[in-house]
């Protein structure tokens, strides 16, 4: 008998009032994938796939975030723009410490060989909200299966959590924070943040 594994495939939710030249998660994507994985019977916890009240906002939220907290692996397809939605799951996926795979080509939107930030020249640019909660860019859904298998059949593979987020904040502060000007003027004008970053 095969391993059961649930997968939460996050990415964008057609709606009426915005453009159709985007990528979403197709049946054929899906369908790879478990072709892919054929070591393990998969459940996708589609949000995309529903019959609850889309009026009701509180529990559409409500039932995302069960399906991402229920889910062994969240499958985030950012080959494109994506809204707050998908950012707040990835998030919610690492406070819970749930394995994250981003589908995140080079040269795709959150991935540059070389862009310009705030007029500054930057080579090799990930977002780094992608680059710090994901535990693994895939360029393709084969690159993404491979890890998936790891993950499922090696607890050892590392998986990033809450630690990592704070981790990242102490880091700044030890690294960059003494250089970045603007953050050391606030301290001046405001004495209740500097206590705040003084505890991180």
């Amino acid at each position: 008998m095969r391993p059961k594994i649930s997968i939460y495939p996050a990415g964008k939710i057609q709606k009426a009032h915005e453009g159709a030249n985007e990528r979403y998660w197709t049946e054929e994507n899906l369908e790879s994938l478990k072709s892919h994985l054929s070591d393990f019977e998969i459940t996708f916890l589609n949000p995309a796939i529903r019959s609850d009240d889309l009026s009701d906002q509180r529990s559409v939220f409500g039932r995302d975030i069960l399906q991402v907290t229920c889910s062994d692996i969240v499958f985030a397809d950012i080959r494109d723009r994506r809204g707050i939605g998908v950012g707040a799951e990835m998030m919610w996926a690492k406070i819970h410490k749930i394995p994250l795979v981003t589908w995140a080509p080079r040269d795709s939107h959150y991935y540059k060989s070389q862009t310009t930030l705030l007029g500054v020249p930057v080579k090799e640019w990930i977002h780094p909200f992608v680059f710090a909660l994901s535990d693994y860019m895939a360029e393709t859904l084969k690159d993404a299966s491979e890890f998936i298998h790891k993950v499922i059949t090696d607890s050892s593979t590392p998986i990033k959590g809450i630690d990592d987020i704070e981790s990242a904040m102490r880091y700044y502060k030890e690294s960059q924070l003494q250089s970045d000007e603007p953050m050391k003027d606030l301290f001046m004008v405001h004495d209740d943040l500097k206590s705040r970053i003084e505890l991180i």
